[in-house]
């Protein structure tokens, strides 16, 4: 009897140390979700299904922006790089590009805004430049600037970029005022401000010809079959109209830099075409001039009629949809309008941005 007893009374101490225990534990586990809550993390915008459009600014406004075209709601919101990162952009945006999941904003504060593509939120600034005109990237570590010298210098230089670390590594002399750029395979092609083309060998930096194109070389792309095509404005000479040369886009064999390259003139010093733009099939061309003229690849002339027949300052095709991209600028000289076009030419909308366009990206 006396061994229930004893036995009896241990175990209730048992149960009880138990209890004890468990009430312990959940009190604990109650106490824990508010001690140890887990820190909220900050969900960033993303800004992949849209168009980018840079635009410049007047010269009584402080400086340029970029806007965002949404293309599920046809919503536009102003001043992107401001509203992203609390600063505004110095200077006006001469020019982007995107690659490698990176935007480039080349300025006219004599510097590059990195941007994340998908964020736009800064990932560093390129500096120790003097005039910016385009941007291209070889890879994710390496890219190339053009850089305009002085209206005295007689050449300009293209200047090698580590993009790890936005440092500039190498410098490459060029023809002057160097502008439009070109990769195809390890050869850079650099557009400069005469009639020349240097034709930069990657590999060592060093440049292996210069090839002669038309006066003002101004844009180039590379097509579905590896040509290059360069579109020259040509020269205009008000105090001397015998120095008027005519305008051309010109055809030429990357595989083989000693074939004549296929020249297209245009009727006259009037015409000064730009805006050189490829479709998204890249066998076809786009220019502007008194309006947007198209060209396939494969024609044996120029077209003698615009697809539409209006002034345009900026020009892209949307790899999304095929829809055409133009831009003008508004009568106060301030702001601007996309207006978007079908590759038949036929108008589909409009619609206004801060700033005058110059430029759009699409994503």
């Amino acid at each position: 009897m006396q061994f229930l007893l004893i036995f009896y009374l241990s175990r209730m101490k048992r149960l009880s140390l138990t209890k004890k225990v468990l009430g312990g534990l959940l009190g604990a586990a109650a106490f824990f979700p508010i001690s140890c809550k887990e820190e909220e993390k900050v969900v960033l915008p993303v800004y992949e299904a849209g168009v980018l459009i840079s635009n410049g600014s007047a010269t009584n406004t402080p400086g340029g922006s970029v806007s965002y075209y949404d293309r599920a709601t046809g919503t536009v919101e102003p001043d992107l790089f401001n509203k992203v990162n609390g600063r505004s952009l110095e200077g006006n945006v001469m020019t982007m590009a995107s690659a490698f999941e990176k935007t480039y904003l080349i300025t006219s504060n004599q510097k590059i805004e990195v941007l994340h593509t998908r964020t736009f939120t800064s990932a560093g600034v390129i500096q120790g430049l003097t005039a910016p005109q385009r941007f291209v990237a070889f890879s994710n570590r390496l890219g190339f600037v053009s850089e305009a010298g002085a209206a005295s210098a007689t050449s300009g230089r293209v200047m090698e970029v580590n993009l790890s670390t936005y440092q500039i590594t190498d410098t490459i002399t060029t023809g002057k005022n160097p502008g439009a750029m070109a990769l195809v395979g390890t050869r850079l092609y650099v557009a400069n401000g005469h009639n020349k083309i240097s034709v930069i060998n990657t590999t060592n930096d060093r440049t292996d010809t210069t090839l002669t194109v038309g006066d003002n070389p101004n844009s180039m792309v590379v097509d579905a079959s590896g040509f290059l095509w360069v579109l020259c404005a040509g020269k205009v000479d008000a105090t001397n109209p015998g120095n008027n040369t005519r305008g051309r886009l010109i055809r030429i064999t990357t595989t083989n830099l000693r074939a004549a390259p296929r020249v297209f003139e245009f009727p006259g010093a009037a015409f000064q075409p730009r805006n050189l733009a490829l479709s998204i099939t890249r066998n076809r061309l786009y220019f502007v001039y008194d309006g947007v003229y198209v060209m396939e690849t494969a024609a044996t002339a120029l077209p003698k009629e615009p697809l539409i027949p209006r002034r345009f300052q900026a020009l892209g095709q949307d790899p999304t949809d095929g829809l055409l991209y133009t831009s003008r600028t508004d009568s106060d000289g301030i702001s601007g309008w996309v207006i978007r076009y079908r590759p038949t030419g036929a108008a589909v909308d409009s619609f206004q941005v801060q700033g005058i366009p110059t430029g759009f990206g699409f994503r």
